[in-house]
Parts: C-alpha cells; structure tokens; sequence
C-alpha cells in the first residue's frame, strides 16, 4: 500500500532540524512505498532555494536524499483537466488548482494516505483518500552537547 506525499512534507524532510522534520523523515522512512509526483520536487526545490534560501547545490542533494525511495505518478492533460473541474466544481479559484492536482495524484497512484502540512487545504474536495496532517514528533532531537 502506497502513502502520497504533499511537497510541504518533503520540504521539512530537508530543511527542517526540528520535530516537524523529524517527524517528516520518520514518516518517509516508514511508508512502504511513497509516491508524490516529479512537480512535487520541482516545488520542493523551490521552497528550499527561494523561500528558504539555501544555496541550490544544498537544495539538490537534499531533495535527492529524501525522494531516492519514491515512487513517482506521472499526469496527464486529462488530469489537469479533472483538477481544474475540481476547483470550479467547488466554488475555487487560483492555486488551490495545485491542492487538485496533488489529490488527483494521490487517487491515482491508489494511495490509502495522502500526508500534508495542512489538512484543511484538501478538506473542500471529499475525496475518497484520508488526507493526514504532519504532526511534531513526540521525541525531539537529541542536541549536542555543550562546548
């Protein structure tokens, strides 16, 4: 059985040292076969360079270490198409197109979980996938010890 990964998931696997990252990896780690889509690394590598900042070599390996284990769903001009009825269909507008998209995906890979940062993004679409949102990991990580 598959998980679907939302970008933002995939974002704080890499740039996050704190529990929502931790919490990120772990998940990752223990999916049995994750999947999210090849735009899924073009946005992570995104936030990482331009919101983050983080020089675009850093941005490179990181999104590489963290997806080497995922399965990718490619998508078609239909399912573009499906996404936008999504959104008109439910009274949206704008980029909320991109949530669409990420849900289409997730059904079509046949995905049981689709794992976000924020639940309430895919909330206006029902969709017949439990969407799960990232929570803090119980254990926060070990710091190093004073100098």
């Amino acid at each position: 059985m598959s998980d679907y990964f939302d970008t933002p998931i995939i974002v704080f696997a890499c740039a996050n040292r704190g529990s929502l990252g931790q919490a990120a990896r772990a998940l990752i780690a223990s999916a049995l076969e994750p999947v999210t889509t090849p735009h899924a690394l073009a946005e992570s590598f995104n936030a990482l360079t331009y919101r983050l900042g983080l020089p675009p070599k850093e941005a490179r390996r990181m999104v590489e270490a963290n997806t080497a284990r995922f399965h990718f769903v490619t998508m078609e001009a239909s399912d573009y198409r499906r996404a936008i009825d999504r959104v008109v269909d439910n009274g949206m507008t704008g980029d909320k197109v991109y949530d669409a998209l990420h849900l289409g995906a997730a059904m079509k890979s046949g995905a049981s979980h689709m794992h976000t940062s924020n639940k309430r993004d895919f909330a206006p679409f029902k969709a017949g996938i439990e969407i799960v949102k990232l929570a803090p990991s119980e254990h926060p990580p070990a710091q190093p010890p004073a100098t």
